[in-house]
């Protein structure tokens, strides 16, 4: 599971976008949002970097990346 955090996930319509682009990508990735904080949660055998590619290929730059 990663934890990215992205400055512009702003409202939960941000986080359909980024969403819909990474279902678009893998349609088994599960992904969460916390808009408050900024945080999209995602579980995926993909490599980071793949996932990190899509979210800011549909506009979200990434500020940062932890995994749990």
């Amino acid at each position: 599971m990663y934890k990215f955090k992205i400055e512009s996930l702003n409202c939960m319509s941000c986080f359909h976008n980024i969403e819909e682009s990474l279902k678009e990508f893998d349609k088994t990735i599960n992904a969460n949002a916390d808009v408050r904080n900024q945080i999209l949660t995602v579980e995926s055998s993909r490599t980071v970097d793949e996932l990190k590619k899509v979210i800011e290929e549909a506009g979200y730059p990434v500020n940062e990346v932890t995994q749990n």
